[in-house]
């Protein structure tokens, strides 16, 4: 017996004695705590473990389930806490690895690196079989400073778990530190490798991810042996729809009325047929099935002909067909998001868009696409929340971008897509990057194969020569071996079953199957039918269907059925997994779920929400989804994989292998955002829908107050890095922002002025310095900083305004003349109403909001220098991806524009398209020219969705003295602290409560290096480009020296100066996937960047990447 085995046996034994002298509430009572935490509700596991802990005080282990639950509940002081609680433990017993381990992390957690070291040292001593204390420990070394030694851990981490991907690139980094780049870059090429594997693990500071020891132990574990399949057919006996043959005929299904029952949609020649589904006399309800016993089967569903069906009549008309004797396909998508399904009848006569204007009542919508279709697809081609449309035929290929106002535009001939004649259309991410990939199987080969650039860049996909150049009668695709990659599965001309895998880097080709397929044509399809969370190829030929094992070829089912024409899935029932529908001799049949079958659930993604504006389509269509049921992987996509002309929509079946519930749900919609869904119980049909959240914005603001941190605003939004404009062109950011507060919102606390700047949101804060500059004026003067977020006009300078006179309007009215003017004389943070939104678009109106000053006497009355124009306000941001969207439809953001009535009645433009307030609630001065003589008025308008708080007009004057004092930092720190809880009110005002915080959301992280935990002041003191990095869920904790009191007669401001930049995930967002590459000020001189560089290896060592 090893080592490493004598000691878990002992612990066992230990663990065992103590359970002996427990209650059976107190063991009950711990393993609800642990649920807790599994579910991230950590405040309550604290509060159930110390209800353990008071009742046993001598149950070890549950005095470091308390400590780890205190740990991550992270509130002020719970390291410290936590800390105090394991030191105890290990008084008492010095060999208790988890409270050593988790007492290392909370070390290197708070910036002592050289502690963690000792106490990792111990663990990997006593368990040397551990990848997480090895990697952690390297981890320790790293940030000491050891790169030699933090090597050896990361190598030893590899060795003891290949899948712990986190030590790839720690280990790369560490190896080129000591000069062994050859090393580093095998390691690179090993972490691209895993880098989509959702079994590869990612260690960092959050629960589940720091490794077992740091989790919460239940008294016990009992390790289930997978459930055998029930007894019985897969399928029950075949019922007959129809007994008409259509030998033409195609199949789609999807909900059309609305009603939660899926129907059947018929295309042939002629026209189209619907068969409404109806439920039968004993089909389950949502959560009737017993998830632990073998489903039942599905009752058999019953449908019926709707021979007067809207859509069948309309459809039956010359001009819907457009002259063309034969409707090919149905694609089924809600292509407006208006909440009804809508179809596009694909046929010889053109493509043309039906569109549900409510229930059961359509309208049809003209594509401008009139060229023979033989197939298509329904998806977001350029994932900017809407359902673009691909179609092929004998002349080739159209792709048409939705404009979301009913028309779309023909791109295939400028994108070079337009290809050659095709017969199916396969839309996947073959790459693995997020985007949607083309692949076209033409009539003859060549096949047409492409990958997806985003921003309407297409290149020929690099590799699978062989799939391009095969002979193929159908082609589909999914990762059906839970890898992260997707595989590629086609009939060949020759009737085979090939699949094409990728390992991260190369395509390998294989043949599954050998004369898989007899006759000239076949179908393809995947789908989980036996309930075990491995999905099986449905094979059509002419024979009839089967079932085929993806990993080994072989054959599970073999069923006949006569001149089959076409099959697809159907699923009816959650609980019982898809039914099959065939198409044949036999006319329209039904093969209900049989009841050999493990429970099943149903997922229904869905872009939708209460919100007003949505970033992905609602259909969810293109939605990335990863099901964890008791340690096992199912990966699916929210893509129609069956092989056919047309496209169905439908829930996505997931097999539980013998479980009551999936543990949980990840999803990643077609914007990149990222939700996870827990405890989702089988038997039901679950509908998720997209979680509308702020993604991301800028860094978020808190000042000590005296009593709290309370919420300032955000900063840096003029400082984002690779915000898109147009394709191949990004904002310029600007790195320096100050931002005004008077003394009331700053106050001492222990002789030092706090700071927070954070990052409630998914997207990273890169701060070269934090300084405070203190003003006091005369309580008869006024100052406002020289800040907005600049388009045109007079460039930004952050220099302070002071003033004594300012001008408020004697009138204001907004678009259409509606008196505004007691809205816009206090910041009060309520505006006149901006105006309609454009419903297709963040941050856009549907018209120009239009504000109007009027003033009496004329701007000019008094000296017409140095006027300024001072407004309070905020803005709806809109993303790169939506800035993209209104691109590629014509659509343009236009920043406010000033004019000026002059004495002559006329409006003449003073400054065109100068900016606004850049973000949250804040003050910005536009520095007038010289206005027209005699001005009355002013006027402003954008399209923007601007709040106006407060406007008027003051006259600089000089003010000698006025700046005080310059603070730079005394302290500084980056710590875990959290999610602030957002709240938006009304106009869309967002508040932030620092006192309300959660330790986990759903944000990833960018990949790289962050500044390690504690310690930063070095990095944000100078304005040097050597930048402190932290993520979601992060901040920098800074501290300045109090200065005495202002004198009798002055009232203080304090000016925030933040140097530096952000930088989000969005899709369209310039390397929004990594930290790097870190930015680097114009003019920056060889001896600052060398400081930078060693501040950087010197502080950035913290890995993190994803959720």
């Amino acid at each position: 017996m090893s080592f490493r085995m004598l000691i878990i046996a002992a612990l066992g034994w230990l663990v065992a004695c103590t359970e002996q002298a427990l209650s059976p509430e107190d063991i009950a009572r711990n393993d609800r705590g642990v649920a807790q935490m599994g579910r991230y509700e950590y405040k309550a596991a604290l509060a159930t473990f110390a209800e353990v802990v008071e009742r046993s005080p001598e149950w070890l282990d549950a005095r470091v389930n308390l400590a780890i639950a205190t740990l991550n509940r992270q509130e002020d002081g719970d390291e410290v806490k936590a800390l105090e609680i394991l030191s105890r433990v290990v008084e008492e017993d010095a060999n208790q690895l988890r409270a050593l381990y988790t007492s290392g992390l909370i070390y290197l957690n708070v910036g002592e690196p050289q502690r963690a070291v000792s106490f990792f040292n111990q663990v990997t001593v006593a368990d040397p079989e551990d990848a997480y204390a090895a990697y952690f420990l390297g981890q320790s070394h790293m940030q000491a400073g050891d790169f030699a030694r933090a090597a050896e851990g990361f190598l030893r981490a590899l060795d003891l778990d290949p899948y712990l991907r986190s030590a790839y690139w720690a280990g790369a980094l560490a190896h080129r530190r000591i000069g062994s780049d050859d090393r580093a870059a095998t390691l690179l090429a090993d972490y691209q490798r895993f880098a989509d594997n959702p079994a590869a693990r990612v260690a960092g500071f959050s629960y589940k991810r720091m490794g077992p020891k740091a989790e919460a132990l239940a008294t016990g574990t009992v390790e289930s042996a997978p459930a055998p399949r029930p007894g019985g057919e897969l399928f029950s006996d075949p019922h007959v729809l129809d007994s008409g043959q259509q030998p033409d005929a195609t199949v789609t299904t999807a909900d059309i009325d609305g009603d939660g029952q899926l129907d059947l949609l018929l295309a042939a020649t002629g026209g189209v047929s619907v068969l409404a589904g109806v439920p039968a006399t004993g089909v389950p309800n949502a959560g009737t099935v017993d998830a632990g016993t073998p489903a039942a089967g599905s009752p058999a569903a019953a449908f019926k002909f709707v021979a007067d069906h809207p859509l069948a009549l309309a459809a039956r008309a010359p001009a819907a067909l457009i002259g063309a004797p034969r409707i090919r396909a149905a694609l089924w998508g809600d292509v407006n998001d208006d909440g009804h399904l809508d179809v596009v009848l694909c046929g010889d006569g053109g493509s043309r868009l039906w569109l549900q204007t409510s229930g059961n009542e359509w309208q049809s919508t003209e594509t401008g696409m009139a060229t023979p279709c033989a197939a298509g697809a329904l998806f977001d081609a350029d994932h900017d929340g809407d359902l673009d449309l691909f179609v092929t035929g004998p002349s080739g290929n159209e792709l048409l971008s939705n404009n979301r106002d009913g028309s779309f535009r023909q791109l295939a001939a400028e994108m070079g897509l337009s290809g050659h004649a095709g017969r199916q259309v396969l839309v996947a991410d073959l790459d693995t990057d997020r985007d949607l990939d083309i692949l076209v199987v033409n009539v003859e080969p060549p096949n047409d194969l492409w990958q997806n650039d985003r921003t309407w860049q297409y290149e020929p996909f690099p590799g699978l020569d062989d799939l391009r150049d095969a002979s193929l009668l159908a082609v589909t695709a999914a990762d059906t071996d839970a890898d992260g990659h997707v595989e590629i599965y086609a009939v060949t001309g020759t009737g085979d079953l090939a699949v094409w895998r990728r390992d991260g880097s190369v395509w390998q080709h294989q043949i599954l199957l050998q004369a898989a397929s007899a006759g000239a044509s076949a179908e393809l399809s995947i789908a989980d039918f036996d309930g075990d969370g491995r999905p099986e190829i449905l094979l059509t030929s002419r024979t009839g269907f089967a079932l085929i094992d993806p990993q080994s070829g072989e054959v599970l089912l073999d069923q006949a059925v006569e001149e089959i024409t076409s099959a697809i899935a159907l699923p009816l029932d959650p609980g019982s997994g898809p039914a099959v529908v065939t198409l044949g001799a036999m006319g329209l049949q039904l093969w209900p779920a049989g009841p050999g079958r493990h429970p099943f659930l149903a997922l229904e993604p869905s872009g939708r929400s209460q919100a007003e504006q949505m970033r992905s389509n609602a259909s969810g269509i293109g939605t990335r989804i990863k099901v964890r049921t008791a340690g096992r992987w199912t990966l699916l996509d929210a893509l129609d994989p069956h092989s056919g002309p047309g496209q169905s929509l439908a829930p996505l079946s997931v097999g539980l292998g013998g479980h009551a519930r999936a543990d949980f749900v990840a999803l990643e919609w077609s914007d990149g955002v990222s939700q996870t869904e827990i405890d989702l119980e089988a038997g039901q049909l679950h509908q998720i829908a997209e979680t509308q959240r702020q993604l991301a914005s800028c860094p978020v603001v808190f000042t000590w107050d005296g009593r709290s941190y309370r919420f300032i605003s955000d900063v840096l939004g003029v400082g984002g890095l690779g915000f898109f404009d147009s394709p191949g062109v990004f904002a310029p950011p600007r790195p320096f922002e100050g931002y005004l507060i008077d003394a009331t919102l700053l106050r001492e606390r222990d002789g030092r002025y706090h700071i927070k700047v954070t990052e409630p949101m998914e997207e990273n804060a890169y701060i070269d310095a934090v300084r405070i500059h203190v003003y006091d004026l005369p309580t008869d003067w006024m100052m406002v900083l020289d800040e907005r977020m600049e388009i045109t006009g007079p460039p930004v300078s952050g220099r302070a305004i002071t003033y004594r006179r300012s001008r408020d309007p004697v009138r204001a009215t907004g678009r259409g003349g509606d008196e505004v003017t007691g809205l816009i004389l206090t910041a009060d943070h309520i505006a006149p109403p901006p105006g309609e939104v454009d419903h297709r678009f963040i941050g856009l109106l549907a018209e120009k909001q239009v504000v109007t000053l009027e003033f009496d006497p004329p701007l000019d009355a008094g000296g017409n220098d140095d006027a300024v124009l001072i407004a309070d306000g905020w803005i709806e941001y809109p993303y790169s991806q939506t800035v993209f969207a209104a691109w590629q439809a014509g659509v343009r953001y236009e920043a406010p524009t000033l004019e000026a009535r002059g004495s002559d009645g006329l409006w003449h433009a003073v400054a065109v398209e100068f900016g606004y307030p850049a973000g949250m609630p804040r003050q910005m001065a536009l520095p007038l020219p010289q206005l027209p003589p005699g001005t009355d008025a002013l006027r402003l308008s954008s399209n923007m969705e601007i709040y106006w708080d407060r406007l008027q007009v003051a006259w600089e004057e000089p003010l000698e003295g006025a700046l005080r004092a310059t603070l730079t930092p005394v302290a500084a720190r980056v710590a875990k602290t959290g999610f602030a809880r957002r709240t938006t009110g009304a106009q869309r005002l967002p508040h932030y409560d620092y006192g309300n915080r959660s330790p986990y959301w759903d944000a990833k992280f960018q990949r790289g290096f962050y500044t390690a935990l504690g310690d930063a002041t070095e990095l944000v003191t100078e304005v040097d480009a050597a930048v402190a990095i932290i993520g979601g869920g992060e901040e920098i904790h800074v501290e300045f020296e109090a200065i005495e009191a202002p004198a009798e007669g002055m009232r203080r401001y304090f000016v925030l100066d933040f140097r530096g930049w952000a930088k989000d995930m969005d899709l369209y967002t310039d390397h929004g996937e990594t930290v790097g590459p870190l930015p680097i000020p114009d003019g920056i001189d060889k001896k600052t960047l060398a400081r930078r560089e060693r501040l950087h290896e010197q502080y950035n060592v913290r890995f993190q990447e994803g959720l």
